[in-house]
């Protein structure tokens, strides 16, 4: 079983599954960017998705599955496998920031066991593998450091220069291919410290270095993301979005700085239990990611302690001064991340997409590592004084060998909360009930059957619905299956929209429709409906279809389209199913955005100020005509008619009740504008429970 496995509506549930897929996807196929068991009866184009930052995650974990032929054994080896490899590249990187060889082995093994790895768990194991992260504080050290440091401009004209960065260019790649988030926080970061270094009268040559890195970090991470990129531009853009990002997303994760004090969730200490529990933001109760740890945490004060003083007393204390150059860059890890940081403001120069600025707190917790680290080689200095020799000596370096096994043992009993821990186990009864499931499906189809999923969810985000889980699909289908295809895994936006209309038909004509597209099955998962709507169609689809073929007894059910195909088609020719197959692939799609809120949707109920535009696709060849309902739900402040727009045509619709408006559409894309009228309020500023609501939608039984 995998370590993170369950049905629930759970961001790290959600990722796992995910996961799951791509490394299945790797397996069967080579590698993740087209699969044709998805998305039936077309094929899922995971290319769309951009993931070069996970680009050497995948290539060790198709590795391991090529060598293991085990889906969830690969992913649970590969988040084993992120704890050395964390620590093997921490090492090297403490030693350069002269931390002695004994404090260094202890430094690196507790950033490997940080509570950011725990968090982050196997469900997000790609963030978990943060080995560039150390990379990022040597870089932004040396360009706040002294100018022996870096190579000057002048002697980057020279071989000699670019063969002194060779191993900081290998490391800004490396965090090119492990992450996006970590790419953002070097770019952000680095070009800050670049900035505080020119002030600080380091000169403008640390601009240009950091410049040299920044384009490196950039170009390998638009080579590993050339396949998205390709896609892209050889596809019409996506009217929904992947990813989709509103702007001032970062506000719902910023970084707190008492949450990076604070201990882990459910401590060993009963006392740091419950100051855990009491100093998460409310309604995060155990979610946080940003703890540092005793150790990290220790250094985290030190180095800013260290700042200040070094500022107040100017630099008097020069013994200290590495330390301090830590701290400003602490500092500005601060700056960056908390709420109404200036993450907000990198929204609007491309960085929307990375949306928790909570995640730099990894950054901050390799510089408290650095900063504790250079505390213990004090300690060791004390004790592992020169002129001692002999016995004495020995006594000391077995006192200093205690020493760090102490540190090492307490500092891991601190950051390895037990409620973090895998429980796979505890999981294997739900995988065993999805894979038998899945197992009688198969015993009754053909190899290469289609098999249509209910209900139709978002993929790869904003799917979860009722108490279903965004991928329950994909959990209860394809990672299950060996010799079926299935509807779900579609990226939204795409070639599976189609799917959406299809499901708000009725139950014969759905079921008419998918057996003229070649469909063999149907199942349905009882969670994804409203309580009163689930038993409606199963009992819909049993009058029609027969008992179930498989019934797992808690809410999945399957049903054989094969027997019931020639009862539904009887009579008709291969034209006429093509034509109802078409009808069903060809069915008009609308999609909603305002002046409040534009990332699209599929119009349902939008906040309105002033405007909303309506996007209504009719995927044929031809024009066709459909009714079209537009509704407002209007404010006491709004006037009390709305105003819609189509090429040229002009319709009133009422605040009080919802208008029909019959529609004339062109192939592709129609554009529909919305108007309403609301004196005397400022959009820009007015809060979205004060303004009025509208939606658009395209009936069924018209």
């Amino acid at each position: 079983m995998p370590f993170q496995y369950a049905h629930v509506q759970g961001d790290d549930e959600e990722d796992a599954t995910l996961d799951l897929m791509l490394i299945k996807n790797v397996h069967e196929h080579g590698w993740f960017s087209t699969n044709p068991k998805l998305n039936a009866p077309f094929a899922q184009h995971w290319a769309e998705w951009p993931m070069g930052g996970d680009l050497l995650a995948y290539t060790i974990k198709k590795g391991i599955v090529d060598v293991t032929g085990d889906v969830p054994l690969t992913f649970n080896l590969f988040w084993l496998l992120t704890f050395p490899l964390t620590a093997l590249v921490a090492f090297p990187v403490l030693r350069k920031l002269r931390v002695s060889w004994s404090a260094a082995v202890v430094g690196a093994t507790l950033f490997s066991l940080a509570p950011y790895h725990f968090r982050n768990g196997a469900g997000h194991e790609n963030l978990a593998f943060y080995v560039g992260i150390p990379i990022v504080v040597l870089l932004c050290l040396r360009v706040l450091g002294p100018d022996g440091d870096l190579p000057s401009p002048a002697a980057l004209r020279h071989r000699a220069g670019w063969w002194r960065l060779r191993w900081m260019l290998l490391g800004t790649v490396l965090i090119a291919v492990t992450g996006i988030y970590y790419l953002a926080f070097l770019l952000t970061l680095i070009t800050i410290c670049a900035l505080i270094a020119v002030l600080a009268g380091r000169g403008f040559g640390r601009l240009v270095t950091a410049a040299v890195f920044a384009v490196t970090g950039l170009a390998a991470s638009a080579i590993a993301n050339l396949p998205t990129l390709l896609y892209r531009a050889q596809h019409a853009t996506n009217l929904l979005g992947v990813p989709d990002r509103r702007l001032g997303i970062s506000e719902d994760y910023p970084l707190r700085i008492v949450e990076l004090l604070s201990p882990v969730t459910a401590h060993r200490f009963p006392p740091f239990a419950w100051l855990a529990d009491h100093l998460y933001a409310p309604g995060q109760q155990g979610m946080g990611t940003a703890m540092l740890g005793l150790a990290a945490g220790t250094g985290f004060v030190v180095a800013l302690v260290t700042m200040v003083r070094h500022v107040v007393r100017r630099g008097s204390r020069r013994g200290w001064s590495f330390e301090a150059r830590i701290g400003v860059l602490v500092l500005v890890i601060l700056v960056v991340g908390i709420g109404g940081g200036i993450s907000r403001a990198l929204e609007l120069v491309g960085l929307s997409g990375v949306r928790a600025w909570t995640r730099i707190a990894i950054v901050a917790a390799f510089a408290g590592i650095v900063v504790f680290g250079r505390l213990l080689d004090r300690l060791r200095v004390r004790l592992l004084r020169p002129r001692t020799s002999g016995p004495t000596r020995r006594k000391r370096r077995a006192t200093w060998i205690t020493v760090c096994a102490v540190v090492l043992v307490v500092g891991t009993l601190d950051q390895a909360s037990p409620a973090l821990m895998p429980h796979p186990a505890a999981r294997a009864g739900l995988g065993h009930r999805d894979q038998r499931f899945v197992n009688r499906i198969e015993q009754r189809l053909p190899a290469d059957a289609m098999v249509f999923q209910l209900p139709v969810t978002d993929f790869p985000e904003h799917g979860a619905i009722e108490l279903m889980s965004a991928h329950d699909n994909i959990k209860t289908g394809y990672l299950h299956s060996r010799t079926l295809r299935w509807s779900s895994g579609g990226i939204r936006g795409r070639s599976g929209e189609w799917q959406w209309p299809a499901a708000q038909r009725s139950t014969r004509s759905l079921v008419r429709g998918l057996a003229a597209l070649g469909f063999d099955a149907i199942t349905l998962n009882r969670d994804g409906y409203p309580e009163r709507r689930a038993p409606d169609r199963v009992h819909h689809l049993t009058a029609l279809l027969g008992p179930p073929i498989a019934d797992d007894h808690h809410g999945q059910l399957a049903w054989d389209i094969l027997h019931a195909r020639t009862m539904l088609l009887a009579g008709t020719t291969a034209a006429q199913r093509h034509q109802v197959a078409r009808r069903l692939l060809d069915a008009p799609q609308v999609f909603l955005a305002s002046d409040v809120d534009p990332i699209r949707n599929r119009g349902d109920a939008q906040p309105i100020c002033a405007h909303a535009t309506a996007l209504v696709v009719n995927p044929s060849r031809h024009p066709v005509e459909v009714w079209t309902r537009i509704e407002f739900f209007p404010r006491p402040n709004v006037k009390p008619v709305g105003r819609v727009r189509l090429r040229g045509r002009r319709f009133s619709v009422p605040m009080h009740a919802p208008r029909i408006i019959r529609l004339r559409l062109h192939p592709g894309i129609n554009r529909l504008e919305l108007r309403v009228d609301t004196p005397h309020t400022r959009c820009a500023s007015v809060s979205t429970q004060q303004l009025s609501r509208v939606s658009v939608s395209l009936p069924a039984h018209r």
